[in-house]
């Protein structure tokens, strides 16, 4: 709407404040008064225009639930309305300064669109303010879109730059004439701003904007690479890498760890092209979503930049995520000129899933197959365009799409893949058409052993809506953000309610998951137990909401109702649809069944202490009872989530937990594993990584080993002690 608003705001000013303009300049006066008072009546019919949408939306906000009016009001006054203030005035000083009034404006127009065009493809930032419509916040899966200061000091400015405009639009008809030509009338403007009248304000302007435009950066209006860096604040310098990172987020040793990561996975990927590689990526590590938020407009989606050589991410996903952005760095040669990338976002995601491959603890191809098998299916055909993908929920694109390229990697190569890449003709590159191509998949994926069980784990990871499909994604989200940071803050009752308001008027996962939480953490275990029967059974696909079954088992553990705590876990348990939730409802079955310090257990797993609290508590558990593996098992888990891998082995070494169940003990061995390798005993690692084969050697865990391996064999061979 702002745009198209200033396009139609520019074009009826010109055309009625030239209707307005004299064949002669007897009077420059009344001439100015003229041509004033038709800007004015172009400015008011514009913003009358802007009535129609705007009474098209509030009435669909009648009958459509609409979480926030008042906010949608306050974005429609500062994008479309502040937006028709400043074309209408850029258009009547177009008018009364050049003979091509219009092709000037256009031009305005379009080199306005081409510097925020510019921006994005030459800076890190996906975000842009521009006078003409406003705010672009870029393609990104972030939910939270609230209004902010620095959009409204820019409309702010948008409204004074319009003013000034004006103010040169008037001197210009009090001191020319229409016959003269435009670049006169600039000198005259000139001279005419020099004046002791007008002086003082012209160098207010100029001091203004000019310091406006240099400290853009801090105020928000722009991000460039020099700006960041500046933030984050250090860099190191590997083979191939300049990483960028803040020292809050590694120290020095911690740093040439996640060099030498970098340098792996660039391997990997280049043993899948058979390419050499010159030059250095640049790797930017963010501290936290919020920074990264600030610094290019994005928090929660990393993003890699293939035409600059740029990968983004933040410190908490980096393990997870830099394997697959660097694939859409290195695929740059693929690509087509200028955006180093395919027009198709199902095949650059879906390449970038096919070589990362690791996704959850089940192969891309075994989630595609249940996906077929339990109705979580979509047309593979509009997944490969952008609103396709898009419209999807991102599980569902992500792994479709990595699934089939991943089909067409094994069977045809990577060389058929990459032309296809870049042209998007399937029939040149595989003599075979697309949907030849996608039967071929199809077959295959029927060829996958799909048991009933997996229903529980497609509902979980693959039910849930994207984003076009959830009513009042923004505002929910801002509120659950504020939720959170009450959690933090643990002042649960507010959390609690601000979740519960969420879910009320949204529904929505994260609304849920974080009220059951919230209530937990504030012993309210009633309504949490309620919620199972009052709201996830009625669900229409209840076990999407699946690993929140572990908190309300606590909570009926809690009550004292064991047998339900028992049966909640086990279902999730069975399920098996993440490592992490597997473990938690493994160990705590266990648990129960330890009469005898069944409330010690309890008590840790509602603590919401410090892991360094949580120590204590579990080192005087052993003290109590040597012999009893769960609170050794736990207190080794905890000691390598901090860092403290000698004592983890210390703990973790000379015992077996394979009475709990296989997995546990696969899990322990594997925590062994990945504390050696951060103590650099690399051979030691590859052995406890291959022993835990002996208890879970699923497709996914083999991978994961092979990978480990891998990894081990890379360091001790490339990474100086």
């Amino acid at each position: 709407m702002a745009v198209l608003s200033s396009i139609i705001g520019g074009v009826y000013t010109i055309r009625v404040v030239r209707q307005a303009l004299p064949s002669n300049d007897a009077s420059r006066s009344g001439t100015a008064r003229a041509v004033t008072n038709a800007y004015q009546q172009s400015l008011m019919t514009n913003v009358a225009l802007l009535a129609i949408p705007l009474v098209v939306i509030t009435t669909n906000a009648i009958f459509v639930k609409n979480c926030s009016f008042s906010e949608g009001l306050v974005f429609f006054l500062l994008l479309p309305v502040v937006s028709a203030l400043f074309s209408c005035s850029l258009g009547f000083f177009c008018a009364v300064h050049y003979q091509h009034a219009l092709t000037v404006f256009i031009l305005v127009f379009v080199g306005s669109l081409a510097y925020s065009l510019a921006l994005g493809y030459l800076t890190p930032a996906i975000f842009s303010y521009n006078f003409f419509y406003g705010y672009f916040p870029g393609f990104t899966y972030d939910e939270v879109l609230g209004l902010s200061w620095t959009l409204v000091l820019f409309r702010l400015l948008t409204i004074l730059a319009a003013s000034v405009i004006v103010w040169w639009a008037v001197l210009i008809r009090q001191t020319t004439s229409s016959g003269e030509s435009g670049w006169k009338k600039g000198v005259r403007l000139l001279r005419a701003m020099v004046q002791p009248r007008q002086r003082i304000a012209a160098g207010a302007v100029v001091l203004l904007f000019g310091l406006v435009y240099y400290f853009r950066a801090p105020l928000g209006f722009e991000s460039n690479e020099s700006f960041i860096q500046d933030r984050l604040g250090r860099k190191y310098e590997s083979k191939h890498f300049l990483i960028f990172y803040s020292p809050d987020s590694f120290d020095d040793e911690q740093i040439k760890w996640v060099a030498a990561d970098h340098e792996f996975r660039l391997g990997q990927v280049l043993d899948v092209f058979k390419l050499p590689f010159r030059g250095k990526v640049q790797s930017y590590i963010y501290p936290s979503s919020d920074v990264k938020r600030r610094l290019i407009g994005t928090g929660t989606t990393n993003i890699a930049k293939p035409w600059s050589g740029q990968i983004h991410l933040t410190k908490q996903t980096l393990d997870g995520t830099l394997k697959h952005e660097l694939v859409h760095v290195l695929a740059a040669p693929f690509g087509l000129p200028v955006i180093r990338a395919s027009l198709s976002t199902g095949l650059v995601e879906g390449l970038a899933m096919a070589i990362e491959w690791n996704w959850g603890n089940r192969t891309l191809h075994q989630y595609a197959a249940g996906m077929r098998r339990f109705d979580a299916w979509r047309d593979i055909g509009q997944l490969m365009g952008f609103t396709g993908f898009a419209a999807q929920s991102s599980s569902v694109s992500y792994v479709l799409a990595g699934s089939f390229c991943r089909f067409l990697i094994d069977r045809y190569g990577i060389r058929k893949m990459m032309n296809v890449y870049r042209t998007l003709d399937y029939e040149a590159s595989y003599a075979r058409s697309f949907r030849q191509l996608v039967g071929e998949w199809e077959k295959f994926l029927d060829t996958i052993p799909v048991s009933d069980g997996d229903r529980d784990r497609i509902d979980v990871l693959f039910r849930r809506p994207p984003i076009f499909g959830k009513v009042c994604a923004r505002v929910i989200a801002e509120r659950n953000l504020r939720a959170r940071e009450r959690a933090e803050t643990k002042d649960y009752m507010s959390a609690a309610a601000l979740y519960a308001k969420s879910f009320a008027e949204a529904d929505g996962y994260e609304a849920l998951a974080g009220y059951l939480t919230s209530s937990v953490r504030a012993k309210d275990y009633t309504a949490v137990t309620a919620a199972l029967d009052t709201i996830i059974m009625k669900d229409q696909n209840p076990m999407q909401y699946l690993p929140l079954l572990i908190g309300i088992g606590d909570a009926a553990w809690a009550l004292g109702d064991a047998g339900k705590a028992a049966h909640l876990y086990d279902r999730v348990a069975c399920a098996d649809f993440s490592d992490a939730h597997t473990e938690a409802a493994l160990v705590r079955l266990f648990a129960l069944k330890d009469t005898v310090h069944r409330s010690d257990f309890l008590q840790y797993f509602l603590s919401d202490e410090e892991d360094s609290v949580k120590l204590e508590l579990l080192a005087a558990m052993t003290d109590r009872d040597s012999t009893n593996p769960i609170p050794r098992y736990l207190r080794g888990r905890v000691l390598s989530r901090l860092r403290k891998y000698t004592e983890s082995l210390a703990v973790l070494r000379g015992m077996d937990v394979t009475p709990m169940d296989a997995r546990i003990e696969a899990v322990r061995l594997r925590t062994i594993g990945a504390a050696e390798f951060r103590l650099k005993r690399f051979q030691d690692a590859k052995a406890s990584f291959w022993l835990s084969l002996n208890h879970v050697a699923t497709d996914a865990v083999l991978s994961e080993v092979a990978e480990w391996v891998e990894r081990c064999e890379w360091m001790s061979n490339n990474f100086l002690p």
